[in-house]
């Protein structure tokens, strides 16, 4: 089993960085099993957007589902807007400290490499800083829900792009993709997407309009989503702060206004 002498021990004396390490050969074998000729094909014919109903084996996707259940109550911030957004969110610094394996997803550099070919453009990641450069979304509560949106992150269109793996399912919940939504030569495609365990979507947060719809009794629906910027285009001044007020707003209360994220 990879956790083996091959994961992380829990040693909090050991460099979570070096934990993550551990990690990276089997994200670079799942990722190197992609056709990415057909890949890259079918996410520019979609407007940059790819669906990859099994990215990740059930070795990986196990260990996430332990890690997720590790946050407690406490460590998961909820917010009910009416209309907008009911559900929680655990932010990318606890993650960091608490949760080896979706920090070394998040940091790896074999799925970076793979949203910067699909992207053609060099990516890079967020600040260390920014809750919201990684972070899990917890559905656990019947209505939990987000209503449509893009994942600009304050970017203007072209900037910024997501990636998300499905973690928990237990749901008929499912994230509703509206692809083409103002194109003038396209119609408009709708997906409704079942987020299952080691699933991955990947696409431009200025193209893909798209909202989770509400979770039914006695279910359960957590994903893990972290956000790309094109090279040189980290949001500072008035923007960064705007964003930083909708972050409070939406996902980790007050605290996110004093984020250290501004350089």
């Amino acid at each position: 089993m990879l956790r083996d002498g091959a994961a992380w021990n829990g040693d909090a004396s050991e460099p979570l960085a070096s934990a993550s390490s551990h990690y990276e050969a089997a994200i670079r074998k799942a990722v190197s099993a992609i056709d990415f000729e057909a890949a890259v094909r079918e996410f520019r014919e979609n407007g940059e957007f790819i669906f990859i109903p099994q990215l990740l084996p059930q070795e990986l996707t196990d260990i996430m589902v332990e890690e997720t259940r590790s946050f407690t109550s406490d460590e998961i911030h909820r917010i009910y807007l009416p209309w907008i957004r009911k559900a929680g969110t655990v932010g990318q610094r606890a993650i960091a400290r608490k949760a080896p394996l979706l920090y070394a997803l998040y940091r790896s550099p074999s799925v970076l490499e793979l949203a910067t070919r699909f992207s053609s453009a060099p990516l890079a990641w967020k600040n260390d800083d920014d809750a919201h450069a990684a972070a899990l979304y917890i559905y656990r509560r019947p209505g939990d829900r987000v209503t449509f949106h893009y994942d600009d992150c304050g970017c203007e269109g072209g900037a910024s792009y997501t990636a998300t793996f499905g973690v928990i399912n237990r749901t008929t919940s499912k994230v509703h993709f509206q692809l083409f939504r103002n194109a003038q030569d396209r119609a408009m495609k709708e997906l409704y997407i079942s987020m299952v365990p080691g699933s991955f979507v990947f696409f431009c947060g200025s193209k893909a309009y798209h909202r989770v719809t509400p979770l039914g009794p006695n279910e359960e629906r957590v994903t893990y989503s972290f956000a790309y910027v094109r090279e040189g285009k980290r949001l500072t001044g008035l923007r960064r702060f705007t964003e930083n007020i909708k972050d409070a707003v939406l996902y980790f209360g007050a605290k996110a206004i004093f984020q250290r994220n501004y350089g």
